[in-house]
């Protein structure tokens, strides 16, 4: 199976939705759980809420530059081999 290399723009504009595509449950259930509690700072005020976004697209930066780590490392972990 082909992993793609560099930046996920799946896992940046997707997030937990792409994991779940790709059948990587633990990484999706820990994305979820990050952005409910980014979307929950966004009620504490405006200036949470102004600090729930940035880090909501820093965290979404994140998950593009490291997703297609996740899928490999993933699908090593099922068995299959880097040639």
């Amino acid at each position: 199976m082909a992993v793609a290399t560099g930046f996920s723009w799946g896992a940046f504009l997707l997030g937990f939705i792409w994991a779940l595509s790709k059948r990587m449950w633990f990484a999706a259930f820990v994305m979820l759980g990050i952005n409910l509690i980014l979307f929950g700072i966004g009620f504490w005020g405006e200036t949470a809420d102004l600090i729930g976004f940035v880090l909501t697209i820093v965290f979404g930066i994140a998950c593009g530059a490291y997703g297609n780590r996740w899928h490999r490392w993933t699908l090593e972990k099922r068995g299959y081999r880097i040639i």
